[in-house]
């Protein structure tokens, strides 16, 4: 098998997902008609294997394929990620169960990026107080107001409006929910084990009473929360750990399901700065680093799966292109070859 494009010479990488075919970051593949490509990270065009080196190797994708549920589909192509990122393009009717979120995990890798760009940028002026100081320029009150600053910014952070719960049947005015009500919030299943979100600091809500937040407004509630709680993105270790969480929970809803029936704690999971101030110590089981990762991403997943559809969309149209070729070239390579006189 090649190793570059044969369109525009790129190199194809490799995987460690297909055995037989170590080929490509993306591979495409044709269960049906036994066609596979690797697919160019530069052009985007399809690249057909040889015919005597597929047959192996489109059964190994057809199972990676259906062993997952990190997929994306529509009528005749698929889109699947798998543990190692390699990313698998079926061609073919759709199967039952998918699961999109795996995409956003980009999101959450793009929003550490830029919290490490701004926490350098941050550390500049604490240097340049720092050597103000040292220089007699700023008095010894620098410190003290230093600190009483980072109170106030806390404190301000912490009344912002998160999110707003409108009124309707049994509520006469909407309800502002700021950061800082967040303070011991904690996820749960309803009756019917629907997740609902339990504000015991809610606005209007105090003593024995607490705020119970259910169905969409509990996920537009969480959506925001967890937004925050992962403010700082996360390495692509942690993205790929939270993927998995999500491969073994089969869906999107069965994950958030059964998160709501453990009950945990929101807010003290790897809490936002803005947070802190807020944070209850005594807290049980609070939601660990994948789960809230996990989590965010599953409330994504009506949007990744919009997201994708664009992207299988350009898919199809470039495998009925590479199908035209692939049709041409397979019946060559099968044709009788004339007899040597």
């Amino acid at each position: 098998m090649y190793r570059h494009c044969i369109y525009c010479s790129a190199d194809l990488g490799a995987n460690e997902a297909i055995e037989h075919f170590p080929v490509g970051r993306q591979v495409a593949f044709d269960a049906e008609k036994g066609r596979l490509w690797a697919v160019c990270g530069r052009c985007a065009r399809w690249n057909l294997a040889p015919i005597e080196e597929r047959w192996e190797a489109v059964e190994e994708a057809e199972k990676r394929f259906h062993d997952t549920r990190l997929r994306v589909q529509r009528e005749n192509i698929g889109l699947a990620r798998l543990p190692d990122g390699t990313r698998l393009v079926r061609v073919g009717p759709a199967l039952a169960g998918e699961l999109a979120a795996w995409r956003y995990g980009e999101t959450l890798q793009a929003r550490r990026k830029r919290y490490l760009t701004m926490a350098a940028v941050g550390m500049v002026a604490p240097v340049a107080l720092t050597s103000l100081f040292i220089a007699g320029v700023i008095g010894s009150g620098a410190s003290s107001f230093m600190g009483v600053y980072g109170i106030i910014r806390d404190q301000i952070d912490g009344r912002r409006k998160l999110y707003e719960l409108p009124a309707h049947e049994g509520r006469s005015e909407p309800i502002f929910i700021q950061r800082r009500h967040m303070a011991g919030a904690r996820l749960s299943a309803g009756r019917e084990g629907e997740p609902q979100v339990e504000l015991p600091h809610a606005p209007g809500h105090h003593g024995k009473t607490q705020l119970v937040v259910r169905g969409e407004e509990a996920r537009r509630l969480l959506e925001r929360t967890l937004v925050l709680m992962n403010a700082n993105g996360a390495r692509r270790s942690q993205v790929d750990t939270a993927v998995n969480a999500l491969h073994r929970a089969g869906s999107a809803e069965d994950f958030i399901a059964g998160a709501a029936r453990e009950g945990r704690a929101l807010v003290a999971a790897a809490p936002a700065k803005s947070f802190r101030v807020y944070r209850d110590p005594r807290q049980r089981d609070p939601l660990d680093r994948t789960g809230a990762l996990a989590l965010e991403m599953v409330l994504h997943e009506a949007h990744e799966r919009r997201a994708l559809e664009g992207e299988l969309a350009l898919l199809e149209a470039a495998w009925r292109e590479a199908e035209q070729i692939a049709a041409i070239a397979d019946r060559l390579a099968m044709a009788p070859q004339p007899q040597q006189g």
